[in-house]
């Protein structure tokens, strides 16, 4: 698969500055990088673009040539949508739905779209592969889902081909926590300024956790995937735990005792997902992720002052 031209949206973010730092190591990849701040973190190194998706002629002009677009921006979370669900439609959705359109006719040849693999199936019994059942109840994971949708929509109406990554709760370093979202770096954050960590509910809620890097890793199928087709695919890695039992981890990772408090349960939190991920290790041969006690103790120690 020849994709050489690749622009990241959301390059500035957690997931897509450790996206673009793998994304360097490519031979031949030519790199342009697009966010809402006036500036990026990779400094005048890489071409950046703040973007308007609003702005047609930016789009036409700016995604000429493009080849392959990673498409990381997402301005909720689940527990924030949960009050306000039209805050989903309004900053995630229609974005989107303007981009797509934007972009119609450029010859790009494939978007990459990052989904919520622990929303859109909802509470699962078993390990769900990619063809289970969807049954979101949050609007975060039903405009997830209408966003893949769309995908489809769009393939079926302008050719565009589509990869949707279905991700699993990600960890590791340079998160920012202040969405309220990412449980690992939140965790190790109050254990370092208080000694504390505050769990919602009886802490038995089952998820399952992936260091960035790995996902950084697996989201690089796409240059490599046929450009003639769509693929989904769940990214997740094998470490499926209730909180209680990530708590444990947690502190053998790090060697800190600290204190567990326990909150209400928020009715957004889905008590248990279980992700297939067989469909994504089948295309990688070989790949082992990184041990969640590893992970853990790197994010901590980049977390300490």
């Amino acid at each position: 698969m020849k994709l050489k031209n690749i622009a990241v949206i959301g390059s500035n973010g957690f997931l897509g500055s450790h996206l673009v730092k793998r994304l360097q190591a490519e031979p031949g990849v030519c790199l342009s990088l697009f966010g809402r701040n006036s500036a990026s973190t990779f400094g005048d190194a890489i071409p950046y673009h703040v973007l308007n998706v609003a702005d047609t002629a930016q789009l036409k002009k700016k995604f000429a040539g493009i080849d392959l677009v990673y498409y990381l921006a997402s301005e909720t979370i689940p527990s924030s949508s949960w009050a306000t669900p039209m805050l989903d439609i309004e900053k995630n959705l229609v974005p989107f739905i303007g981009f797509m359109e934007g972009i119609a006719g450029l010859g790009i040849q494939k978007v990459v779209f990052l989904s919520s693999g622990g929303t859109i199936y909802g509470p699962t019994s078993t390990r769900a592969n990619e063809d289970a059942p969807k049954d979101p109840f949050s609007p975060h994971g039903i405009i997830k889902l209408t966003m893949e949708y769309f995908l489809n929509y769009f393939e079926r109406k302008n050719g565009t081909k589509f990869d949707v990554y279905r991700v699993s709760n990600v960890y590791g370093e340079g998160q920012d926590t202040k969405k309220g979202i990412g449980i690992i770096n939140t965790f190790l954050e109050n254990i370092i300024k208080e000694s504390k960590v505050r769990i919602f509910g009886n802490g038995e809620n089952v998820r399952n956790y992936l260091y960035v890097k790995d996902l950084a890793e697996l989201l690089t199928l796409s240059l490599r995937n046929d450009a003639d087709s769509s693929g989904t695919f769940n990214v997740a890695s094998n470490d499926s735990l209730s909180i209680n039992e990530l708590v444990q981890i947690i502190r053998a990772a790090t060697g800190r005792d600290f204190e567990v408090l326990h909150t209400e349960t928020r009715l957004s939190d889905n008590p248990v997902i279980l992700l297939d991920n067989t469909k994504i290790l089948a295309a990688f041969p070989g790949f082992a992720f990184t041990a969640i006690s590893e992970g853990i103790r790197t994010t901590y120690r980049s977390m300490i002052p």
